[in-house]
């Protein structure tokens, strides 16, 4: 996750108040996203699950 700007290839999502943009390969083969934000010893930032799958590893 970074900010960017809308270029060829992306397709722009407006949730609410914010916007995302998401390559289209990713929109195509995912449904959704789930966003998620950790604060802990273990883990510290943004992970982005596409349709609420999480890796089994």
């Amino acid at each position: 996750m970074a900010l960017d700007e809308l270029k060829e290839g992306d397709e722009k999502v407006e949730v609410g108040e914010y916007t995302f943009l998401i390559e289209d390969y990713l929109a195509e083969n995912f449904s959704s996203f789930t966003i998620d934000y950790s604060n802990n010893w273990l883990r510290k930032g943004f992970t982005v699950i596409p349709d609420g799958r999480v890796s089994s590893c």
